[in-house]
């Protein structure tokens, strides 16, 4: 039976009624593979090799249960493994951000497993140099007004000229230091000093889009093709955030023939950078994000309508 292998936070800390390394876990388990994961810091190179200290799991549930989360859905084995990264079939980079050095280093090992042809999901070179939030420079046609500095004076000029805005960290994850701000607030100032960690951090500064007040979307791309349903998230009560981890709810729809075109120019992109998974964030009719690192939002997904995502992402592998 081959194996998978996946490079994740704590697997007792996942969230099964939202979490999508859970379902890709047992979507992978569905397709004959042996599940192993690995925490981030039992990644190490030794003599050309690439090493896991990991573990094995059996998975007791399937996709189409519905998770009951005091119910245990894997059973752990009780000793490590130390195995070469080439005894796996793939191994799926699912650890959450923030992307700082440490993330960085495990990027660079996972190049070299991957120059000994061990297959990375998603890809090392992508993880490492396309910020999930600078990604979306690359089409400038399709996002709002933004400004990625750290320069004092930058970001008043910017405030000066499009009034309301947002700011927001560029390694940060869930909606985290995400704040709205204007040129006329009492905690401007106050924002951008924390924000820019005092102007030594550089941050991104966007033109507020009005249509946040009905939440963003997140649209899924898997092996370049667009799924035909995304995750609307909306905040609650005076939040400006739809992030499901900030507190925001999640609808599902159909994607809009409006997103769909948008999406359309990014999974070109997608495909031609060989990442095979990701979640475009889209607020109104602009994009926000592009997610390779861990998207989710995927179990909503195959709760209202049947599509499971993780499962058309282990059969592309």
């Amino acid at each position: 039976m081959k194996k998978i292998l996946f490079i994740c936070d704590p697997i007792q800390n996942f969230k099964i009624l939202t979490d999508t390394t859970y379902s890709l876990m047992l979507a992978a388990n569905e397709t004959k593979y042996s599940i192993y994961y690995v925490l981030p810091n039992n990644i190490y190179f030794e003599n050309n090799a690439i090493i896991a200290k990991c573990k094995s799991l059996t998975i007791l549930c399937k996709s189409e249960d519905l998770p009951i989360i005091n119910n245990p859905w894997y059973l752990e084995d009780d000793v490590f493994q130390i195995l070469n990264l080439n005894e796996f079939h793939s191994i799926f980079v699912r650890n959450d951000p923030p992307f700082n050095m440490e993330y960085y280093y495990l990027t660079q090992i996972l190049s070299i497993a991957e120059q000994q042809n061990i297959k990375i999901v998603n890809n090392s070179y992508a993880l490492r140099n396309f910020n999930e939030k600078m990604s979306i420079l690359n089409f400038p046609a399709l996002i709002t007004p933004t400004m990625v500095t750290k320069d004092p004076e930058s970001i008043h000029s910017f405030l000066l000229e499009h009034g309301d805005c947002v700011i927001k960290p560029l390694d940060m994850m869930a909606g985290r230091g995400v704040f709205k701000i204007s040129i006329n607030d009492v905690n401007s100032s106050a924002i951008i000093e924390a924000a820019t960690n005092y102007y030594t951090q550089t941050i991104m500064l966007q033109k507020f889009i009005p249509e946040v007040i009905y939440g963003d979307k997140r649209i899924f791309i898997v092996n370049g093709q667009i799924i035909e349903y995304c995750l609307h998230r909306i905040p609650q009560g005076t939040q400006i955030r739809g992030n499901i981890a900030a507190g925001g709810r999640g609808e599902v729809h159909k994607v809009s023939p409006e997103d769909f075109n948008l999406a359309t120019q990014v999974a070109s992109w997608l495909k031609q950078n060989k990442i095979l998974f990701a979640g475009l964030d889209v607020i109104g009719n602009k994009l926000t994000e592009i997610n390779i690192t861990s998207p989710t939002g995927t179990r909503q997904i195959l709760t209202h309508t049947g599509i499971n995502i993780p499962k058309l992402i282990i059969q592309s592998l």
